[in-house]
This record gives C-alpha cells, structure tokens and sequence, in this order.
C-alpha cells in the first residue's frame, strides 16, 4: 500500500469523485422522469413490473449516489484544512483514502453495469 500520497492528488481524485457524482445525480432523475413516463409500447409481457423494479433500482442507486457523495465532500472537505504540498498520510488518512476510493469504484460499476441493462432494455421498448 502506498504510503505517501500528494495533498493535490488526493484533492484531485475527491474532487472529481464530486464531479462525477453531482453528473450522476442529474442522470438519475433524467432516469427516474423516464422510466415514469408513457414513452412505451404497451404490448411488452410484464412491462409495468419490470419498470416498477428499475424505477426502484434508479431510487436506490439515487441514495447511494447522495450518501457517498456526502462522504467524499467530507473527506475532500478535511484534507483541505491539511493544505501541505507533499506529504506521508498518517494511517488513519491513508486508509480512509483507499477505502473510499474503492466505494467509489465498486459503486460506479455496479452503476455502469445497471445502465448498461437498462438502456438494452429502453432500447427494445421505446416507441
């Protein structure tokens, strides 16, 4: 495990983890609008169950999104107040770091995985 990280490549990485994340916020509720909308062709077996589970998908990964994007601002936020050019993270930081960095990861593919199938389904079914 690395244990000396740049103040700016920490800063870096949690600032666009909030960029990304805000991008996501927007992307979800364009989702949710429609996914609630009667843009479908209504012949599909089981259409409305289906789209009732992904507009539960779509409002779980919207909490996520909110609750992880909350621990990177705070994060972000204190390793601001640290302000040092280059320096060796003390344990507690450093593992903060990595932890976090693997949320995001995890959390940005299984949202990558979940688009990927919704918009292969939208596409069969969209008038």
């Amino acid at each position: 495990m690395d244990t000396n990280k740049s103040y700016r490549a920490v800063f870096y990485d949690a600032t666009l983890w909030i960029s990304d994340f805000d991008f996501f916020k927007t992307e979800l509720l364009f989702l949710a609008s429609l996914l609630k909308s009667n843009s479908f062709k209504s012949n599909i077996p089981n259409l409305f169950e289906r789209l009732q589970l992904l507009i539960k998908e779509v409002d779980q990964f919207r909490a996520d999104n909110t609750i992880l994007n909350e621990k990177v601002k705070r994060y972000n936020n204190q390793i601001e107040s640290l302000k040092t050019g280059v320096y060796s993270f003390n344990d507690d930081y450093l593992e903060q770091y990595h932890n976090l960095a693997e949320e995001v990861f995890l959390f940005t593919q299984k949202y990558k995985n979940f688009k990927r199938g919704l918009y292969e389904f939208l596409s069969e079914i969209i008038l």
